[in-house]
């Protein structure tokens, strides 16, 4: 669910710095604070074909355009000048649990993750890019991770914004491992084969967004996003023999802006 906060925290934030560049304020604060939550219609794992729909919550909080909490993770704008923004990350990422579906029954649960790292993005006009890199500490799935997006956002009307963004994300073989591979006692356990998950492309997709402001502090907003499983984890006995390589998800939330 970590990544389904991000999806729907989305251009959000944009478009509160869009209203503050549109609203006189002699002292403007320092603060952005937005919240809000929603629904999620995705895959019950990674690699499934089995869908579900899950309630979630989510916050935006910036102070100063420095320190920022964007939806489970949080960060430090070191590197703040003309559109270039970098510096270290952290986040919560979610595990997986066996009893998730079926197919993962004999594999075991896979920990919640702390990730430590770094990022930077650049944006000018209505185009961004980004790169997050980061590292799991808390024994998780122990593994790296590299997740590269570039993307436009721009008004369809005064109130309603629009986003499409690319994505591309690359593990290493700790990580693709635990979520994709199958080890000689899972093997035993599951049924499967034993598979070896080496590092590589993970996935690719994109993601289309709406934003629509209903009153100065209240918004709605949805997400459409596709992703396709590339690689060793496309090829996993867990996505290729009961599952799917094409995964499909879709949000519907509310906003509150603090004011």
């Amino acid at each position: 669910m970590a990544g389904v906060a991000v999806v729907a925290y989305g251009t959000t934030v944009a478009q509160a710095a869009d209203e503050d560049n549109s609203t006189s304020e002699p002292e403007p604060s320092k603060w952005s604070i937005i919240i809000g939550g929603g629904g999620a219609y995705l895959p019950d794992y990674e690699g499934s074909d089995d869908y579900e729909f899950q309630p979630f919550p989510f916050a935006s909080i910036v102070y100063d355009d420095f320190v920022f909490i964007s939806g489970p993770s949080l960060g430090v704008n070191l590197l703040n000048h003309e559109g270039l923004k970098a510096g270290p990350i952290a986040r919560y990422s979610f595990g997986r649990d066996e009893d998730d579906n079926n197919a993962l029954e004999g594999l075991g649960d896979v920990d919640d993750s702390i990730e430590l790292g770094g990022f930077i993005k650049y944006e000018i006009g209505i185009w961004s890019a980004g790169l997050t890199v980061t590292q799991d500490v808390a024994g998780g799935h122990e593994g790296l991770l590299a997740e590269a997006t570039t993307g436009v956002a721009f008004a369809l009307t005064e109130n309603l914004r629009s986003s499409l963004e690319a994505s591309a994300s690359w593990a290493d073989s700790n990580y693709m491992e635990t979520y994709f591979g199958i080890s000689s006692s899972q093997a035993a356990s599951s049924g499967y084969g034993e598979y070896e998950a080496d590092s590589g492309f993970k996935d690719a997709g994109v993601t289309f967004g709406l934003d629509y402001r209903i009153t100065e502090s209240i918004g709605i907003g949805g997400r459409a996003q596709y992703k396709r499983l590339l690689g060793d984890a496309a090829d996993s006995p867990i996505v290729a023999d009961e599952g799917s390589a094409d995964q499909f998800l879709s949000t519907l939330f509310l906003t509150y802006r603090f004011r």
